[in-house]
């Protein structure tokens, strides 16, 4: 499979058989043909505890809604609408809501490990710590948390991030959440706008990477083509494109379409994106 759509009219969820309180939607894995990623919503009911465990993965998160306590290599956050964090691949963490149900995003790369006799969660212990409160991009001592809102993107502009910058994706705000500088190795995460009434040739021309990515819609949507199928996309859906699978998309609407995207691998610093037209052009 090149593409997956995971359509928010058609979610299953599932409860959890180890935590009474904890169910999860799963939206790509390798069912649906994904070798890099797997990416589930969660819902934690008011009061319960996931208890301290690692994982053979990263696994980064970004919140909905609700209200929770999370705690990652003995750092604890009060977390809430808007924040988000990592885990490292190892390190032991912990979750539990508190006054309210919470729900959120997770992405996990690599892929969890599905080989005979592979365990993908071990108990961790000792990860209680340091309380830090809400997550702030401007304490030194917040390690594996931060807190986004809308307003902190850019005025919309040609593309320009590693991997790429350029005049075939416009229109376009990013904001990085989850990356290098975080600690992530095997995966990004970050939060992207394209503004309204970008159409042909104003928003992402047709393109394809070296690496899988998906695109969860927080709100707006997008009509574009996935390997040659036209499709659209709105708030709640999730798109995932894998290695080498063509896409480009226009804005329609009267309203910005905001998105988080995930990528796994890490995009390489420069050969990141490549557009069939280009290459083309250049054909005798």
């Amino acid at each position: 499979m090149t593409y997956h759509i995971a359509r928010a009219a058609g979610r299953q969820w599932s409860e959890s058989a180890a935590v009474l309180g904890l169910r999860h939607a799963t939206l790509i894995n390798a069912v649906g043909g994904a070798s890099h990623l797997e990416v589930r919503l969660y819902e934690l009911r008011a009061g319960t505890i996931i208890p301290a465990h690692r994982h053979p993965f990263e696994e980064s998160w970004y919140v909905f809604s609700g209200q929770g306590q999370r705690t990652v290599a003995g750092l604890t956050y009060q977390v809430a609408a808007g924040d988000y964090g990592f885990s490292p691949v190892g390190v032991g963490h912990a979750l539990a809501a508190t006054d309210e149900d919470l729900s959120w995003l997770s992405v996990r790369a690599p892929k969890p490990p599905a080989f005979r006799g592979a365990a993908i969660s071990l108990p961790a212990a000792g990860v209680a710590g340091e309380d830090l409160g809400r997550p702030s991009e401007t304490d030194p001592r917040h390690r594996f948390a931060g807190h986004f809102e809308v307003t902190d993107l850019a005025p919309p502009a040609q593309l320009s991030m590693p991997g790429y910058h350029g005049p075939k994706i416009r229109n376009i705000s990013v904001h990085m959440l989850v990356d290098r500088l975080l600690g992530a190795q095997h995966h990004t995460l970050f939060v992207a706008q394209i503004a309204p009434r970008a159409g042909h040739g104003q928003a992402a021309g047709e393109h394809y990477h070296p690496f899988e990515e998906i695109y969860y819609f927080l709100s707006g949507g997008l009509r574009g083509m996935l390997d040659g199928d036209e499709v659209e996309v709105a708030a709640g859906d999730l798109l995932w494109a894998g290695v080498d699978a063509t896409h480009g998309f226009v804005n329609e609407r009267d309203e910005p379409a905001t998105w988080l995207e995930a990528q796994s691998p890490v995009p390489p610093d420069s050969e990141a994106f490549f557009f069939p037209d280009d290459w083309r052009a250049l054909a005798p």
